[in-house]
C-alpha cells in the first residue's frame, strides 16, 4: 500500500497530466546535477514571449544522512534569498521538522516560517506559521483506509484569532484510477479522474468551479500551472498522454471554452528532454489568444 500523501499531493496524478509539459507563452529551461560531493543543484529559467521578460532561480540542496538533516538554498531574479534546514525521521519514524527563512538584500524585507510534519501509515500531518508579527497558521491532515483518502485543512490567521480559509477532500484510488473531491470555503469546488487505461495512454477529467473573484484552479510554482477559465464559471477539462514509444509521448487537452492544449515530448538523448506545447483559442481560430510554449530540461 502506498504510504499516505499529504495534503497539497491529493489529486496531483490528474494535476499534473492538464498542466506538466505544457508551457502557454514561454520559454523554459530547466537543468539538474549532482557533484561528487552529494550537492544537488537545480536551475529554472522562463523567458515571456509577449514581454520579454526574464525569470529564474537557482537552488543547492545537501543532504546529511547520519543525521536526517536536508539543507536549501535558492536565489531568484527578484533578488530573494531562501534558505531552509530541515530535520527528518530522527527524532521519531515519520516526524519532520524545518525551519525556513527568506531575505530581499535590496529592502531588507524579512520573513520566515517554521514547519512540522508526522506521517504514519494511515495519515499524514502538515503544518507551518510564520514567524513575523502576524502569524498565519497553516495545518492540514489527510487519514487513508485502504483504497480511501479524506483530508482537510484550515488557515488560522494567530495575531487576530480568526479563520482565514478552510478546505476538504475526499479520494479514491487503485492501480489504475484516482479519484479526488475538494471544497474551498464553500464556494469553490474541483473534481477530478485520472485513469491508466493502460501502458501507453493516460486519461484525464477535471471539473472546477471558481469563486466569485477568481480563476480556475491552477497548479502550483511555474507559470505553466496559469489557471483557466473566468471567475465562478464551471471549467471541464479532458486530456490524455499518449506514449509513443519509451522516449517519447504527446499531449492533448480540451476544455468547454473551446481551448485546445496539445504537446510533444521526445528524450533526445540520456539527460535531455525537448518538448513544444500549444494551447489554442478554438472559438477564435484566426485571430484568438494562441500561445505557444518550448521546454527543455537537462539531467546528468
Amino acid at each position: 500500500m502506498a504510504p499516505t500523501p499529504t495534503y497539497p499531493d491529493l489529486g496531483k496524478l490528474a494535476r499534473d497530466l492538464f498542466r506538466r509539459g505544457y508551457h502557454p507563452g514561454i520559454w523554459q529551461i530547466d537543468c539538474k546535477t549532482l557533484t561528487n560531493s552529494g550537492i544537488e543543484f537545480f536551475t529554472t529559467g522562463f523567458a515571456s514571449q509577449d514581454n520579454s521578460k526574464v525569470s529564474g532561480s537557482l537552488q543547492s540542496k545537501y543532504k546529511i544522512e547520519d543525521q536526517g538533516l536536508t539543507l536549501t538554498e535558492r536565489w531568484n531574479t527578484e533578488n530573494w534569498l531562501f534558505g531552509e534546514i530541515m530535520h527528518r525521521d530522527k527524532l521519531a519514524e515519520g516526524l519532520m521538522l524545518a525551519l525556513e527563512a527568506k531575505f530581499q538584500p535590496g529592502s531588507n524585507a524579512a520573513d520566515g516560517k517554521f514547519k512540522m510534519g508526522f506521517a504514519q501509515e494511515n495519515f499524514n500531518f502538515l503544518a507551518d506559521i510564520g514567524l513575523n508579527s502576524e502569524p498565519i497558521l497553516n495545518c492540514s491532515l489527510v487519514v487513508g483506509h485502504k483504497e480511501f483518502l479524506g483530508g482537510v485543512g484550515t488557515e488560522f490567521d494567530v495575531g487576530n484569532t480568526e479563520f482565514k480559509g478552510w478546505k476538504v477532500a475526499l479520494g479514491w484510488s487503485n492501480e489504475t484510477a484516482t479519484l479526488h473531491g475538494e471544497l474551498k470555503n464553500g464556494d469553490t469546488w474541483l473534481a477530478s479522474l485520472f485513469y491508466k487505461a493502460n501502458e501507453k495512454i493516460d486519461a484525464g477529467v477535471e471539473v472546477t468551479k471558481a469563486g466569485g473573484g477568481g480563476g480556475g484552479a491552477a497548479a502550483e510554482g511555474a507559470p505553466e500551472g496559469q489557471a483557466e477559465g473566468g471567475g465562478g464559471d464551471v471549467v471541464v477539462n479532458l486530456g490524455m498522454i499518449y506514449h509513443l514509444e519509451e522516449d517519447a509521448l504527446i499531449r492533448a487537452k480540451i476544455n468547454n471554452v473551446v481551448e485546445l492544449g496539445l504537446g510533444y515530448e521526445q528524450k533526445l538523448r540520456e539527460g535531455i528532454t525537448a518538448s513544444i506545447s500549444a494551447v489554442l483559442d478554438c472559438n477564435n481560430f484566426k485571430d484568438g489568444n494562441h500561445r505557444f510554449g518550448v521546454g527543455v530540461a537537462l539531467q546528468c
